[in-house]
């Protein structure tokens, strides 16, 4: 798994296909056909369109995932999301709305990797 540590910030969008972990600040939309972990320290200004997203840390914009998203305790997102299957910790925050299930995964475009 690749990791942008806390010390990283990121002005612009990011591309990937396997596994990233971002434990630092991304302003821009982060794509991807693969996993995505946001860690506690992490925050994402943009919009997030991947496979599956665990997120710790805090989302600002939509975020849009084939599968699963899953917002732990420490978990923000302001935004909507669109899944195959949503969790939320207690005490996760979201403000947005939702579009959960089968359908709705399946209407989660698969995200193109621009190269």
């Amino acid at each position: 798994m690749n990791t942008l540590s806390p010390d990283v910030e990121i002005k612009g969008s990011i591309t990937f296909g396997k596994q990233l972990s971002i434990e630092g600040k991304v302003e821009g939309d982060v794509i991807s056909t693969g996993d995505l972990t946001i860690g506690e320290s992490g925050m994402v200004k943009g919009q997030v369109k991947t496979c599956n997203v665990v997120i710790f840390g805090k989302v600002e914009g939509n975020v849009t995932v084939q599968e699963r998203c899953q917002a732990k305790s420490t978990a923000t997102i302001l935004g909507d999301v669109t899944a195959g299957a949503f969790s939320a910790d207690e005490g996760a925050t979201f403000v947005g709305r939702s579009r959960v299930g089968k359908q709705a995964g399946a209407t989660a475009a698969k995200p193109a990797l621009g190269r």
